[in-house]
């Protein structure tokens, strides 16, 4: 059971975790845009885990948390995400915790919330001919999960929860103009004609998205059907990558690793890249090209030792 330390709060112990967070939210008005908004994706997330049942503040466990863990882990979500909410979560609790005078029962301290080095991911280019030459059967949900990894490759990377969300009215005059979900960072991409091909395979007249991923413009429904349909995507990913016997496994983070990679080994500038990936910074950027920097380094090193081995 929750012990209560002597001078608490003891109100706060049947409080709801949604209800302080959102109290606290009010306090945070004047902090970052991205913070409040990874604070809003955290408690969203938990609570979808919860399978939006309430959550009192005395229920918050080292055993809840871990599950959560394993949960978030289990639906494809990678370790530096799953940190990332884990951060949030805890920093949200602690705040709890301080202002109602409650006793720590530190759930999160068993849990990683460092930040995992970065695996090689990019897919390589056999990999993607092989993926735009498959021949899927018309309308299936293979057929589409390749197209959006394409659409996503070919539109520098977009990321699948603003793919999911594109509005038709985002696409003006050959551009497509959308913020990043995660950082609010505003991307422009001209449309290609390999980029066209697919937007008119799947549109459709009576809906107000590009693709068939949301259907409502409910946010509570529509967060629901993002999930499922990222789930159903990346295990879609895993059977096309294993059909086509690809050299590198396919989610729904190798498209923006494997876009830059291209562009960096064809010595496109890396703050272009960054900005085309909507990074606010090119440090992230660096380690999405990680490997091509290390191989180019050691092809340097083989020409430097060519001239001066006996």
């Amino acid at each position: 059971m929750f012990r209560w330390l002597e001078g608490q709060d003891t109100r706060a112990k049947h409080l709801s975790f949604y209800a302080l967070n959102k109290k606290q939210s009010t306090a945070r008005k004047h902090s970052s845009s991205v913070l409040q908004k990874n604070y809003r994706t955290a408690i969203r997330s938990l609570h979808y885990f919860l399978q939006h049942q309430e959550l009192m503040v005395q229920d918050l466990s080292p055993e809840l948390m871990a599950g959560y863990s394993q949960w978030l882990r289990q639906h494809g979500i990678s370790m530096n995400t799953v940190s990332c909410y884990l951060r949030s979560l805890r920093a949200i609790y602690n705040k709890v915790v301080k202002q109602y005078r409650l006793e720590d029962r530190k759930p999160f301290n068993d849990l990683f919330t460092g930040h995992a080095k970065t695996v090689k991911r990019a897919a390589t280019d056999d990999d993607i001919k092989r993926l735009q030459t498959m021949i899927l059967l018309k309308q299936s949900a293979l057929q589409l999960s390749r197209d959006i990894f394409l659409f996503s490759l070919y539109a520098q990377g977009m990321p699948f929860v603003d793919i999911a969300f594109l509005h038709k009215e985002q696409i003006q005059d050959g551009m497509i103009i959308y913020e990043r979900h995660k950082t609010g960072q505003q991307i422009i991409v001209q449309i290609e004609g390999c980029m066209q091909e697919i937007i008119d395979r799947y549109s459709k007249a009576d809906s107000d998205f590009v693709f068939p991923i949301i259907t409502t413009h409910n946010p509570a429904q529509a967060y629901k059907q993002y999930q499922s349909s990222l789930r159903t995507y990346n295990r879609n990913l895993h059977k096309l990558e294993k059909v086509a016997e690809l050299k590198r496994s396919l989610t729904s983070y190798v498209v923006r690793h494997t876009w830059a990679s291209i562009a960096y080994d064809t010595n496109i500038d890396l703050a272009v890249i960054a900005s085309a990936l909507g990074h606010t910074n090119t440090n992230t950027t660096r380690i999405y090209i990680r490997d091509i920097n290390n191989r180019r380094l050691a092809e340097a090193n083989k020409k430097v030792l060519g001239r001066i081995r006996p």
